[in-house]
């Protein structure tokens, strides 16, 4: 018999719900997200999203999970005690990377072709701003010491920084040739960029 529980092709995400002891898992064939139990391993929950999912991201305070639709211009909220959908979000072209915000609760969108990220209230699934970065964003990351964002923006060889409450851009930093990942170090309050063709 077939497998109600399958659909997709090429993983290329992962994502983890503390609350509930679940990963999702997005791919880039399938338009769903599967849910899996982080106690026995097994497939719990088969969930519509976009198409062509590039990354997800969770939200703690609302227990909710995002799904980056990189083909469909769009995010899908997923209830994390429920594994239903509760809403989709219209962003820019091509969202490529999401981080989540804990101070002010909110969530990140970076819209590759449409060099923006797109900033989302985490209770209402709200889009509260848009802003624009440099060419190409492909990373977000978040910094809780100082409440920022920074997005690696691909073609600019740069990183923008954004405040974290008033979603302004506060600085560009200039990096190596084509930022692609970005990590957080708390011990130092220091952002890492990998610069792909440096």
């Amino acid at each position: 018999l077939p497998d109600s529980l399958t659909g997709i092709t090429e993983p290329q995400c992962l994502v983890f719900n503390s609350q509930n002891n679940t990963i999702y898992v997005g791919g880039e064939y399938g338009k769903c997200v599967i849910a899996i139990d982080g106690a026995t391993n097994q497939k719990i929950a088969k969930i519509p999203a976009g198409k062509n999912i590039r990354d997800l991201c969770y939200n703690p305070q609302n227990n909710k999970v995002y799904s980056a639709n990189y083909w469909s211009d769009d995010v899908t909220v997923i209830d994390g005690a429920t594994n239903q959908v509760v809403a989709t979000v219209k962003v820019d072209s091509t969202p490529y990377a999401l981080c989540y915000n804990p101070t002010n609760n909110k969530v990140y969108s970076a819209n590759r072709y449409s060099s923006n990220v797109t900033v989302i209230d985490g209770v209402s699934n709200q889009v509260v701003a848009t802003v624009e970065v440099g060419n190409y964003p492909y990373a977000l990351c978040y910094n809780p010491t100082n409440n920022k964002v920074y997005s690696a923006n691909y073609y600019s060889n740069d990183v923008t920084v954004l405040d974290g409450a008033s979603n302004q851009v506060v600085a560009t930093v200039e990096v190596g040739d084509d930022p692609w990942a970005l990590c957080y170090n708390p011990t130092n309050n220091k952002v890492y960029s990998a610069n792909w063709y440096s």
